[in-house]
């Protein structure tokens, strides 16, 4: 498992652009692409976290915002 993990890494860090003049003419598309694909899943993945966050805060807050309001109103 350990020998496919680095494997992945080396070949998502061969896509990075500092080693165009390393990279094989064959693979030099492919590995550009996969570096970009998994900094993509990584900053929408990242995203999506955030709005999960946000949304469980704002269900939180819903509630207590209620009540604030009915005080508030004075009902």
């Amino acid at each position: 498992m350990w020998r496919s993990l680095v494997a992945a890494a080396l070949l998502y860090g061969y896509g990075h652009p500092a080693f165009d003049g390393y990279r094989p003419g064959a693979l030099d598309r492919p590995l550009q692409g996969l570096h970009r694909e998994v900094n993509l899943a990584a900053a929408e993945g990242q995203r999506a976290l955030v709005l999960l966050d946000d949304a469980r805060s704002m269900r939180y807050l819903k509630g207590y915002t209620g009540h604030m309001t009915t005080v508030l109103k004075g009902e």
